[in-house]
Parts: C-alpha cells; structure tokens; sequence
C-alpha cells in the first residue's frame, strides 16, 4: 500500500504505542501511550528512543529491505531470482523501477524511512521544550543520537533517490529533509542538493558537539558493549534502553564521526572525508585504548564460534531480537535460499585462488556449500548472519563499520598517505600487501576498491552506493551487465512527486 509522508506523520503524530520495547511496532489501544505521559518522565524518553532503534532493525528498514535486498539486488550481489519466485528482486536487477512490484517495494522503503525520522521528530521537539530532570548527561545524549540519526538516514535516503553525485548541479530538486513533525503539505516538499547537503552537515555538527561531552564511549571503550561482556557473553535479550552500555546499537560519537565520513565521501570533499575517516580509525577514549580494531584470523582461530559480523568493528549496527527466527530462516537458511550466488562465482569474486587465506572465504567461514533438503542439488549458503553459538554480535546487523572508514581514507587521501592504512587492512583480512605497487594512479585505487567493496559487504548493501558513487556505466561481476541510463535515479514515490 502506497503511504505518503503526509499521512504517515499524521497518523504518528498524536500518540506513541509502546509499553516496552517490544511492544513498540505493536499499535493496539491497551498499549497505546499518549504523548504527554510519555514524555513526563526519563524512562518515557528512553522508551521512545529505544523504539525508534527497534524499528530501525526491523525488516522494512536496516533489518532487510535497506540493507541486503534493495541494494544488493540493484549490485547483483544475489543470484538473480526467478520473476515467479520474487517478483520485486527480478526487476530490481533489471532496473525496472516502472514493474509495479519495485514500485511497491521503493514506495515501502521511502515512507519506512520518513516514518522513523518523524518519531526522531517527534522526541526531538519534545525533548527540546521538556522540563523533566535528567539524570546526568542522558538528555545531552540523548539530543545528540537524535540529531545524528536524523541527518544519517536522510543521507541514505539521498544516497537511494539522489542523484549521481558527479551529475548534479546542486540545484537539483531531491529529497525532503523533515525537521518536524509537521502536516503542512509545503513542508515536505523536495529540496535541492545543495539544500540537502547543507542540512544533513548541519545536523551532524549539532550531534558532534552534544556528544563529544557527553557520550561515554569517547570516555571508555567498554560502553560500547556490556562493561561485563566477554566474547561468550549473553547478549540474547540487548537492553536498548540504557544509553551507557551497548553504545555500537545506539548512534554514538564515532558513528556521528564515521557518518560525516561518509558524508564528505559521497559528496567528493576528498580531504574532509579522508580526514574523518582517519579520526575514526585512530580514535582511542580517554585511557589510551583502542576503540575500534580490525577484525582478523588470530580471532577467529581463537573463538570457533566467532561473531561473522564483525561487531568489534561495527561503528552503529541495528538490532532485532527475532532476527534469528524472523529474518535468517527466511532468508538465508531455508532450501533454495533467496539471498544466495554462484558458487564459482563467489570464487572468482573472493580472487580464491590467489589469496586462498582470506579469512571471509576460507574454511567455508562466510559461504558454505551443503545439500538441499531434497538432497538432490547443492545450494550455497551464506553465514554472515547465522548463529553459530556465540552471543557476541547476536541478532546485529552492521550499518557502518570500520573497514568502511578505511576504504574512504583509500580512495580520498593521497597514494602516499592511504598506502600504510592499506596494508595493514589487507594483511588482517590474511591478504598479503604486495598489491601496493600497482596503486599508482586513482584509477587504479578505484578498480581495486570495486573488488575490494565487494568482498567485505555482501550482505549489508553497500555495493550499489560505490558503484553509484562512481557513476559505473557497467558491471563486470557476476556476470557482465550493462547500466540503464538512469538506474542510479530511484524514482520517489508518486505520492510523493504529486505534491511537487
């Protein structure tokens, strides 16, 4: 069903229906909260936080459709479905925006997006008029998340519906950029590029300062999971609501730093990107210690159960407490899995044979090859996201991680400047550095971070962004596929277009 932003703000405006986490994308009317008693007291603002991060985990958003389906369909980096078996993923591929299936999908995805920025409206104004006394730096924090939030999701909406970055003139009508909760159909009309850009900084500003003071994982890298944590720890049932702990699900400092990072990226301030991108990488809380570390082989020989996602790098990932059950199965697990690839092709993809101790590929760690459950063919099934009996990372998806800050500071910082940082992100990933002396030109950065996107973020969507990033007028994996003229433009949805 079609949904405008118009009447999404509208139906949400009068009231949030919550009374735990859970129950937050259950609307009935005995969990019905009106706003005045929700926001009377600290633990009503950490409910609303808390459901805006809960719905941000779930399918319509990050959980799936943000994450690994629309833009891993658009990459190519699942086989392509059959037209009978999901019709919406076979004309993804094709870049049909005109089947009504994409239309439906694409439609989803805009209003699930502006669904969520009008509930971060919706605390943030009230948050901003509130009396209610806050414990410590928690409304600071709190502020701070909001603004982050906002402006991080309306980068992705313009990075999904925006234009090619190189093939704008700034005055390009775009996307709304919503800073209330608002029924005034003017304010939710499209602005410009340059509009756009200047508001999503300007948001990441306020966050950057609110919480430079403020959050405590610039304090201790313990807060950016349970203090009590080991690698074994439960972490089944993730308390989203305290903002001490758990501070990776929540959007922190260095996500704050990380999204102007890629910010700066998509726009092309090389210099600005690659220095963000570089805060990120070095950043340390106040006792010295590392806050972010490449994952490597020495954990994973370590933990046989080792989390696949990467959590000690994830900068802000999302969590669904029923992603196991929900999503996974669904998706990955089942026989004749949706989200799958060629075998050979993944291969090919993983450049196996002349780095056959990559830890994403070797020992079957991220694709394994098993019979189906009729044992007569062989599928291939990805396991980034299985549970594999560590509770470490369990039920997250990862939004924005610490290999992505890396791949920025290599395609903007000079030849000179990114080739230490490149090294030492090829010999964790058990790949050897001798690469570096063909990365002479930008060119051939560019060519090599194609291979290199793709290896580490299957399943988490950000293929699609560097191939529209680089303005790509063809694809050369799976298999050679020429780009519509066009494709890169996500049409908005006509509930939208008819207001403009």
């Amino acid at each position: 069903m079609k949904k405008t932003i118009y009447s999404i703000m509208l139906l949400i405006g009068s009231a949030f229906a919550l009374t735990s986490c859970s129950d937050w994308l259950d609307v009935s009317p005995k969990t019905e909260v009106r706003e005045g008693e929700l926001f009377s007291t600290e633990a009503g603002y950490r409910n609303a936080m808390s459901g805006v991060y809960i719905l941000l985990g779930q399918k319509p958003l990050y959980g799936v459709q943000a994450s690994m389906y629309v833009p891993e369909f658009l990459a190519h980096t699942w086989t392509t479905p059959s037209e009978s078996t999901d019709a919406s993923a076979f004309y993804l591929a094709k870049n049909d925006y005109t089947n009504s299936n994409v239309e439906s999908t694409l439609d989803d995805l805009w209003s699930n997006y502006y669904n969520a920025i009008a509930q971060i409206n919706n605390i943030l104004t009230n948050l901003q008029s509130s009396s209610v006394a806050f414990t410590g730096n928690q409304r600071q924090i709190m502020e701070g998340e909001l603004y982050g939030l906002r402006a991080f999701l309306h980068l992705d909406l313009l990075r999904f519906f925006g234009p090619v970055p190189s093939q704008t003139d700034g005055a390009t009508a775009c996307i709304p950029y919503v800073k209330t909760l608002t029924t005034d159909v003017a304010n939710l009309k499209s602005e410009s590029y340059d509009a756009v850009k200047a508001d999503i900084i300007s948001d990441l500003d306020k966050a950057e300062s609110l919480l430079a003071t403020s959050d405590p994982i610039v304090e201790s890298r313990a807060s950016a999971d349970d203090p009590a944590r080991s690698d074994d720890a439960d972490e089944a049932n993730v308390d989203l609501d305290d903002n001490d702990i758990y501070r990776q699900l929540h959007f922190n400092y260095w996500a704050v730093i990380g999204a102007k990072a890629r910010y700066y990226y998509w726009i092309g301030d090389k210099e600005k990107a690659a220095d963000y991108a570089r805060k990120v990488i070095e950043a340390k809380d106040k006792a010295g210690k590392q806050v972010f570390a490449l994952c490597n082989e020495a954990y994973y020989s370590a933990h046989s159960n080792a989390n696949l996602t990467m959590k000690m790098e994830q900068l802000y990932g999302v969590y669904n407490s029923s992603y196991q059950n929900d999503i996974y199965r669904a998706y990955y697990s089942t026989s004749n899995p949706l989200f799958t690839q060629n075998e050979e092709y993944v291969k090919t993809a993983y450049e196996s044979t002349l780095y056959p101790d990559d830890i994403r590929f070797k020992s079957s760690r991220y694709w394994k090859s098993q019979m189906a459950d009729n044992a007569i063919i062989t599928e291939y099934h990805f396991l980034k996201y299985a549970f594999n009996g560590s509770w470490y990372g369990y039920n997250t998806v990862p939004v924005m991680r610490l290999s992505e800050m890396y791949f920025i500071l290599f395609e903007c910082a000079s030849i000179a400047d990114m080739k230490p940082y490149f090294a030492t992100w090829r010999l964790s990933r058990g790949l050897d550095a001798s690469i570096d002396a063909t990365l002479t030109t930008e060119s051939a950065v560019v060519s090599r971070m194609e291979k290199e996107w793709r290896k580490e973020f299957m399943g988490e969507g950000q293929m699609f962004f560097f191939y529209k990033k680089h303005n790509y007028q063809a694809y050369t994996w799976p298999t050679a596929y020429t780009v519509p003229t066009g494709a890169y433009q996500l049409p908005k949805p006509k509930s939208q277009t008819m207001y403009e």
